[in-house]
């Protein structure tokens, strides 16, 4: 079994899936068409809060959905203020007027993470629904007016792959210091595969992005995470090896030793149920939030049992932690770069109905694998 934390260091914990949008990559399934039956309570929420702080967490996220749809959110918000783990909320900013930024503004949280999509209506909105530009723009500006710690998140999609720099530069004109790109995960409605950006476009994306971060040309706090929220090596390593440009990885702060990168082994990369975990928005726990919904990756629920209870004995838990790299079948399991760990476990599921498959969302399977 792969060593575990004795706790989660990371919980994402989903307080609604009713939503104002309908991304087309939404990992919940989201939707205006949602209803709030199931949600958690205030008063299952302070019971989470409270184990979570004796477990030692060090951080949570409020998210959904959108967390502002709920009446009683800053009922939620109020009663996390006495524990000490950081605070992070996740939004679509749609919903936060200047009165909701105001009220922010009074209670103690590390950050807000809004989610923009793209540098202009014609990109973001092509994602997330037309008019939601301008609207998360303005929610942008309302946070900053009460100087709240405001950041974005950008995902990669094949839509918007193309205006990634072009919205590093809008982050950088509205002021935003800190921003993440997560690449999407062929998971809820993007299951299928078929928003994935393709290498044709990634390669010169990230070569561009490579060269621009090692003339310092990017001057806000800037990430690139990969499903997993581990560094799976192939996002970084096989653009930069096609344009013979590794010594570009080093603007990544990437710890591959190229000396041994073909032999290498190490653990699977998949962090869910290792060193993070998510709970959907009725108390079900799963790895991490691109398990949300698929019945095999539910650990359990914390209406019933508590969260360190779940995290000690699920079954699901232990088998995600017993998962190593000789039980990776398909091109995973035959790929010569061993030190990849063998990317997403949702991915692989939806994409070959086995939590031992390949993560065939890697833009390179097929020139990495053997036979």
């Amino acid at each position: 079994m792969r060593n575990y934390y004795s706790a989660p260091s990371l919980v994402d914990i989903s307080i609604t899936n009713r939503c104002n949008l309908k991304c087309d990559y939404c990992y919940a399934s989201s939707s205006p068409f949602e209803t709030k039956n199931e949600e958690m309570d205030l008063n299952h929420l302070n019971n989470l809060f409270q184990d979570l702080d004796d477990m030692n967490v060090h951080r949570i996220s409020l998210t959904g959905g959108e967390p502002f749809i709920r009446d009683d959110f800053f009922e939620i918000l109020s009663a996390t203020q006495k524990y000490k783990f950081a605070k992070i909320i996740n939004s679509n900013g749609i919903l936060i007027s200047d009165k909701i930024a105001s009220k922010l503004s009074k209670f103690d949280f590390d950050r807000i993470c809004i989610t923009l999509d793209g540098s202009c209506p014609e990109v973001h909105d092509i994602i997330r629904g037309h008019g939601s530009f301008k609207k998360t723009i303005k929610g942008i500006k309302n946070l900053q007016k009460y100087n709240l710690p405001v950041s974005t998140l950008f995902t990669l999609n094949k839509t918007n792959v193309n205006d990634l720099i072009n919205t590093i530069k809008l982050n950088e004109l509205l002021g935003i210091t800190y921003m993440t790109v997560m690449v999407v995960c062929p998971t809820g409605r993007a299951s299928d595969g078929s928003i994935l950006a393709d290498k044709n476009n990634w390669y010169p994306m990230f070569l561009n992005l490579s060269e621009m971060k090692s003339r310092g040309d990017i001057k806000l706090n800037f990430k690139i995470i990969p499903p997993n929220e581990s560094p799976v090596f192939w996002l970084y390593y096989f653009p930069l090896e096609h344009y013979n440009r590794l010594d570009l990885l080093s603007v990544w702060d990437q710890d591959l030793n190229l000396t041994d990168i073909h032999t290498k082994e190490r653990e699977i990369s998949c962090q869910a149920g290792v060193k993070a975990c998510s709970i959907a928005y009725n108390g079900d726990v799963f790895g991490c939030d691109l398990m949300m919904g698929i019945d095999q990756f539910r650990a359990g629920n914390i209406k019933s049992t508590s969260i360190k209870e779940i995290w000690n004995e699920s079954s699901v838990f232990n088998k995600l932690r017993n998962i190593s790299f000789d039980n990776i079948n398909g091109k995973c399991g035959s790929c010569s770069h061993k030190w990849c760990g063998g990317g997403c476990r949702s991915s692989a599921f939806n994409l070959t109905n086995s939590i031992y498959g390949s993560d065939n969302s890697c833009f390179f399977e097929e020139s990495v694998a053997n036979g």
